[in-house]
């Protein structure tokens, strides 16, 4: 029993709380148990006789089994006007969560909480899982920047659930403002990463999902990026490389090159791609690499072996593959000879279709120390054979000096070395 000054009687039923709590928590989701930090006020308080004669009538509908709660919800407001000490708003507090929760009212439900939190006669662990709470009721009822805040300040107090995150990404993205939300994003996944914690899932294909939606090419691929490094799944490299597939504008060296790295990941799934992979690398230069890359796709049934186009390019493969193997020594010693790099560039590529990768970035150096080719192209594919040979820290420095159309491209093998280290 809680007392004011002149002893006057005040019921608070100590299990009210707590099954308020309860409830909250059921009607934010119903996934998560109400904390061992969730427990009654103590009693034995002070309370002033003003207070007691306002509250007492209605906390006792309010507590009776079935009581007619919208019979005494016009008494509400002068109940909180009378609120004056922290105890009578820790109270308060817990009436208006109570009849909120019977009353099904998120409104009374978030006054009830703020008011236990504002009066400062909570455990802090208990003020910060209430500040959740809190945050839920308040994105429901789309008060994104109320939301924000107080979920803040819960995981400022250290309070930690499985969706918290999520929820405040999804505070500036159901506000417009996606840029922000991936830059909350963005700093979630350093501060996970510094904490030795993977970012959760979820919370990066929200981000993707955001950012792609909302037409933002540079965050669609910070979150691609993001998404693959953290969770390297095919189906988010398939997400990751379908994205970059559709917003960025290759040309056809390019495209070859992304292309590649959907063959590393798994994620050639249709029959165009194949064909485009088969067509720009030509079977006639690239023999040796397209011979894996034409079986995968008869396996995968997307050409079949019957096909007049599979039989046609699958000749042309049988034909040079021996000759390519035995020229490529000749075209390494033509490359070290000749004045520009052209040769090198030429010879790479080969040795990379002959799967001899730290060849092949020999040649590639040698091409950018000699000049005279493109200086992205070169240099996407020296950091790709980086990664193939699991150089992860020489790669992403590598690739890092892309720039132009081949950015993308580049970064996503970045991201692939990532993994690899």
């Amino acid at each position: 029993m809680l007392r004011h000054s002149s002893s006057t009687a005040l019921t608070f039923r100590k299990k009210g709380l707590a099954s308020a709590v309860a409830m909250a928590v059921a009607l934010a989701g119903g996934t998560m148990a109400v904390s061992s930090a969730l427990v009654a006020p103590a009693a034995a308080q002070s309370y002033s006789r003003n207070f007691v004669s306002v509250y007492q009538p209605v906390a006792n509908v309010v507590n009776a089994e079935g009581g007619d709660i919208a019979s005494v919800a016009g008494q509400f407001p002068a109940i909180v006007a009378a609120s004056v000490s922290a105890d009578e708003q820790l109270a308060t507090g817990s009436l208006l969560l109570q009849a909120g929760i019977k009353a099904s009212n998120p409104a009374w439900q978030r006054q009830g909480l703020e008011m236990q939190v504002n009066s400062g006669k909570l455990a802090p662990e208990t003020a910060a899982e209430f500040n959740y709470f809190i945050g839920r009721l308040a994105f429901d009822a789309r008060d994104y920047a109320g939301a924000r805040a107080s979920l803040a300040r819960a995981t400022a107090a250290g309070y930690s659930a499985p969706d918290i995150e999520g929820i405040i990404a999804d505070t500036y993205y159901q506000s417009g403002d996606v840029p922000a939300g991936l830059a909350y994003v963005r700093q979630q996944v350093a501060a996970n990463a510094a904490a030795g914690r993977s970012t959760p899932e979820p919370l990066l294909l929200r981000a993707l999902q955001a950012a792609y939606t909302a037409r933002l090419n540079a965050e669609s691929i910070d979150a691609s990026e993001m998404l693959v490094k953290a969770h390297p799944t095919r189906d988010n490299w398939l997400r990751a490389l379908q994205v970059a597939l559709s917003i960025g504008d290759f040309d056809e060296g390019a495209r070859l090159d992304l292309l590649r790295l959907m063959r590393v990941t798994n994620t050639l799934t249709e029959r165009g791609e194949y064909i485009t992979y088969i067509e720009t690398a030509d079977p006639r230069i690239m023999s040796n690499e397209l011979d894996g890359v034409l079986t995968a796709a008869a396996d995968a049934g997307l050409i079949s072996r019957s096909d007049e186009y599979y039989e046609e390019v699958r000749t042309i493969i049988a034909s040079r593959m021996a000759g390519d193997r035995a020229d490529a020594p000749d075209l390494v010693a033509d490359a070290r000879r000749a004045a520009t790099g052209r040769d090198a560039l030429a010879a790479g590529d080969v040795l990379y279709s002959l799967s001899d990768y730290a060849g092949a970035e020999e040649m590639y150096a040698l091409a950018i120390q000699k000049g005279g080719v493109d200086t992205n192209t070169v240099l996407t594919r020296l950091g790709m054979m980086q990664a193939w040979q699991g150089k992860a820290a020489d790669a992403q420095a590598t690739l890092s000096q892309v720039t132009g159309e081949r950015a993308i491209v580049a970064r996503m093998w970045a991201a692939y070395a990532a993994t690899r280290g």
